[in-house]
């Protein structure tokens, strides 16, 4: 199996400030929450010649480029993130509500996402950052199928101090496609919730699902059960690209054109008010630092 890689080890340190408790089992926080990620930062280190990747400012990021890095000083609260609309939906402050919901692509985006101001930091309901992935071709090379790697020891999400995951368990990362640069290349949408269990990872599409949103499609979710062995060359095309893990097809270029394809993403953190993790608690033990590590991989597609 010919393959190439990305190692993104994803410093970036998500910790959840104390809250007060409420009563019952009901997810979202109440007035008093709070999630901070203290100046972390999400660090990409190119292993391959053919395999690179560009970094974008984003709402509440800044792109370093040199360094490969996405740095985030600011504070992050709660919400939701519909992958399939783009759009971010913001909870009111007894968190049994809706209060806005915002597209990804509006103009006002960054705006909305900001909730408040705490000691000079301003709080997010989720921050983006950009990263394109661009393949240099070679003559006669096959397309290639682009893979976020979460087989054992690459891709994770794990807890500070090795503790066991408890409001960590909210985290997700979502994957937006952008573009391609050449006709024939895909991107899709992915969610990555590598601490949580497919069976409780949800979404809130609409006021009317607010509380308890609804479960994610086929193939939409890496979650933490998922560490299913990359396909290889010999691997159906069909079967390749039906993975959770797949993020979008290098479509070869042809001999006249560009040698380099590129596939952009939007990626989106926050933290998912939807999982029954969130909720106010009295153990400040339990409001929890997550550290993140990811990995790509670009793999040859079989013929079709």
């Amino acid at each position: 199996m010919k393959k190439t890689r990305i190692i993104a080890p994803a410093l970036a340190i998500i910790a959840f400030s104390t809250a007060a408790s409420i009563a019952g089992s009901v997810a979202w926080f109440t007035a008093s929450r709070q999630v901070t990620i203290n100046a972390g930062n999400y660090t990409v280190v190119k292993t391959s010649s053919d395999l690179a990747v560009t970094l974008a400012n984003g709402v509440g990021t800044t792109a370093v480029q040199d360094s490969k890095t996405i740095q985030f000083t600011g504070l992050l609260t709660h919400g939701s993130f519909s992958h399939t609309t783009g759009t971010v939906y913001t909870p009111n402050g007894e968190g049994k509500a809706l209060e806005k919901s915002t597209l990804l692509t509006a103009d006002n985006f960054a705006t909305e996402m900001e909730v408040t101001t705490i000691d000079t930091k301003k709080v997010y309901t989720a921050v983006t950052f950009g990263i394109t992935f661009t393949m240099n071709f070679g003559s006669g090379d096959s397309d290639k199928g682009l893979y976020l790697n979460n087989t054992s020891g690459q891709s994770a999400f794990t807890v500070a101090n090795s503790a066991t995951p408890v409001t960590a368990k909210g985290f997700r990362m979502a994957f937006i496609p952008g573009t391609p640069t050449t006709g024939g290349s895909t991107n899709v949408a992915r969610v990555y919730a590598d601490l949580q269990e497919s069976a409780k990872c949800k979404y809130v599409t609409g006021a009317e699902t607010f509380l308890s949103g609804v479960g994610y499609g086929t193939n939409e979710l890496v979650d933490s059960n998922y560490n299913a062995a990359l396909p290889t060359s010999e691997t159906a095309r069909a079967t390749a690209i039906a993975r959770p893990d797949y993020l979008g097809t290098f479509k070869a270029p042809a001999a006249d054109a560009s040698p380099l394809v590129s596939l952009p993403f939007t990626v989106v953190c926050w933290f998912e008010g939807t999982d029954e993790n969130i909720v106010n608690r009295n153990d400040a033990s339990e409001y929890q630092t997550v550290l993140t590590k990811l990995v790509f991989d670009a793999v040859d597609l079989k013929a079709e």
